[in-house]
């Protein structure tokens, strides 16, 4: 439970200087109005809107803590030495200072969640008319979306895994209230997730899946094309809009074990076609692969990244070094791309944020949240019961587009496949925030900087003091 929420868009606000349409999401301070004056218009709905991205953006979540930070460390990703993150080596989340990051996690996400509730409460409150339709549409299905996101994670980080226990987990905020809900079991809370994405979903797909505008999410996801405003088809990478939801949706089902919406949420991204027949979502080309041309980040397959204003530069203030990269890289040391482009040379220090080159506008600032290489797994994953062959078939092709020369050899059960989908997760999310939740989904053992095996049922659920 939460002891107190405060609902910042109800306080006060940022605005945004309308005299460049191209600044709509760097979100600098310019002035503060109520919210009775920001809400007058649909653009101030943006506003407020760009206000809840700010906040996903920030180092206690997704800016930070919850990609590269706190659960990249727990999840064994570095080899650290006399950092600030000292105490996870042991699992300690008791300390002061693990503790003070965990209640941080815990109250901004259930804050930035208020926030949502309060703007879509407000509305509910505009008479019909007020909005275009598919403005309505679309900022509240992006609103839902982001409160299943959070809700998610929030259940992935404060709870068992449902392979481990159906428990009362957290509470599940659909209002905005200052009143304490009681706690769900795991399966209601991911119910109620998957309930808001599918909602969302249906908000935004008449849009987004226009001809238009899928031809320009492959073109223009983190720029702008011709339409330059915030409701236009430009960015749409820097929103949850339908793919993204799409891509969560199918991370959530794969979590509560809804293998069938799982898999069909996967391939319905990974068989997105434009009108010329070109995947909605690729893969970066293989003629472009240059770390000195080219950005690090392999971005053609984003899906969904937040943006966060000198996120590269802050990232690079820390030396984030990697054990075990010739175990992980095995025989595709010297072919797999993400080697060459995330790592230096020796395979020792993440380089993944450090782009080079501006090559897509904003792309600098991107915090990745949603691959197209992650639908491949979970597809992968969820086909193998039904159909090994073309489980791995999937699994090939993705490694093929990451310049893997020799395909995997046959596997002998569910469990070495898994194993072998671990493996690509190590090469592919380092510095994204996802591996420690794949060991929890599965209650897997750890590899850690020692080449030992963690086991860390017990501790995969983070203690929260402000229940």
């Amino acid at each position: 439970m939460i002891k107190k929420i405060h609902l910042f868009i109800i306080a006060g606000i940022m605005l945004l200087s309308t005299g460049c349409v191209k600044d709509w999401l760097e979100l600098e301070p310019k002035a503060e109005v109520s919210v009775d004056v920001l809400l007058e218009t649909p653009e101030g709905f943006t506003i407020a809107l760009n206000g809840i991205y700010a906040n996903l953006s920030t180092s206690t979540l997704y800016g930070g803590e919850l990609t590269h930070g706190f659960v990249d460390v727990l999840a064994r990703c570095y080899d650290l030495k006399n950092t600030q993150y000292d105490q996870l080596k042991t699992y300690d989340y008791v300390s002061a200072g693990m503790e003070q990051r965990i209640n941080g996690i815990w109250s901004l996400a259930y804050t930035t969640i208020a926030n949502c509730n309060g703007l879509l409460e407000e509305m509910n409150k505009k008479a019909p008319g007020f909005f275009k339709e598919q403005e309505r549409a679309k900022l509240e299905g992006e609103l839902l979306a982001i409160r299943g996101l959070l809700h998610f994670d929030l259940l992935r980080l404060y709870a068992p895994a449902p392979v481990v226990q159906d428990a009362a987990a957290i509470p599940y905020y659909t209002t905005l209230t200052h009143v304490p809900m009681p706690e769900k079991r795991t399966s209601e809370v991911l119910q109620l997730i998957i309930a808001d994405l599918t909602r969302s979903k249906e908000l935004q797909k008449t849009y987004d899946t226009r001809t238009e505008a899928k031809n320009d999410f492959l073109k223009y996801r983190f720029r702008f094309g011709t339409d330059q405003t915030y409701f236009g088809t430009g960015k749409r990478g820097f929103r949850m809009g339908y793919y993204a939801t799409t891509a969560l949706l199918a991370r959530v089902a794969l979590y509560a074990n809804n293998n069938q919406l799982a898999h069909a949420s996967a391939m319905e991204v990974i068989n997105d076609k434009t009108v010329g027949n070109e995947p909605t979502v690729g893969f970066t080309a293989s003629t472009v692969i240059d770390v000195g041309a080219y950005d690090r980040l392999l971005s053609e397959d984003l899906i969904f990244a937040l943006y966060r204003k000198r996120y590269e530069s802050e990232f690079n203030h820390v030396t984030f070094l990697l054990p075990n990269t010739n175990q992980i890289f095995g025989s595709d040391l010297n072919s797999d791309y993400r080697k060459k482009c995330y790592l230096t040379a020796n395979g020792r220090q993440l380089l993944k944020f450090d782009t080079t080159q501006d090559r897509e506008g904003e792309i600098t600032a991107a915090i990745p949240m949603f691959r197209l290489s992650e639908l491949y797994h979970i597809a992968a994953e969820t086909q193998y019961d039904s159909d090994p062959g073309g489980a791995m078939a999937l699994l090939n092709t993705l490694r093929t587009k990451r310049g893997c020369t020799a395909p995997l050899p046959s596997v002998p059960d569910k469990s070495a496949f898994l194993d072998a989908i671990i493996n690509d997760a190590r090469r592919e999310f380092v510095g994204e925030g996802k591996l420690f939740f794949l060991y929890k989904r599965l209650n897997k053992t750890i590899l850690d900087e020692t080449n030992g095996n963690q086991t860390l049922t017990d501790k995969f659920v983070l203690p929260i003091t402000e229940r």
